[in-house]
């Protein structure tokens, strides 16, 4: 009986490690989602030469999620006026209702109001994946001598897209 047992299991073929294989094509996988996830950022650059005060006001979605936060950060620009995205600062709001934010953006720097993720902007009316809501209900930046106010009818004749940027270059 002992001689049959280990006569059975040294006929029988080897089989496949499955934990193995499962755990290769796991980690392939989860390498080629990585690059799949991105993120847009709508942008306001100060490159005029004096401080911007930037008030907004945006709408909280009873369900899915705001595309425009309450929580908006800055950051130096490059040279050529491109972000740098290695200095983050957290900009301080000037204003304490919960749906207006009201910062002053320093000369030489892009304030991010927005993250657009895995999806692509192409217009304020859009469809949006994922419950994402155009909630941006208007947007004044106040220069040394000049108010522009942006509603959503008019977001796109001052926003451009660059890459992964929607933005709104102050000169």
């Amino acid at each position: 009986m002992a001689a049959r047992a280990a006569n059975d299991t040294l006929s029988r073929p080897k089989e496949p490690d499955n934990m193995k294989n499962a755990g290769l094509i796991l980690v392939l996988l989860l390498c080629s989602l990585q690059g799949c996830s991105w993120q847009e950022n709508f942008v306001i650059t100060n490159e005029t030469g004096s401080d911007l005060v930037i008030e907004y006001e945006v709408d909280i979605p009873t369900s899915g999620f705001a595309i425009f936060d309450e929580h908006p950060l800055y950051y130096k620009l490059r040279p050529d006026g491109d972000v740098y995205w290695n200095e983050t600062h957290e900009a301080v709001d000037l204003d304490t209702a919960r749906t207006l934010v009201k910062v002053i953006l320093p000369t030489g720097h892009g304030l991010i109001i927005g993250r657009l993720s895995n999806d692509e902007y192409s217009s304020y009316d859009q469809y949006f994946i994922n419950g994402r809501h155009f909630n941006l209900k208007v947007l004044r930046i106040h220069g040394a001598h000049t108010l522009t106010e942006i509603r959503p009818a008019t977001f796109d004749d001052h926003f451009t897209k660059k890459n992964h940027l929607v933005i709104c270059r102050m000169k």
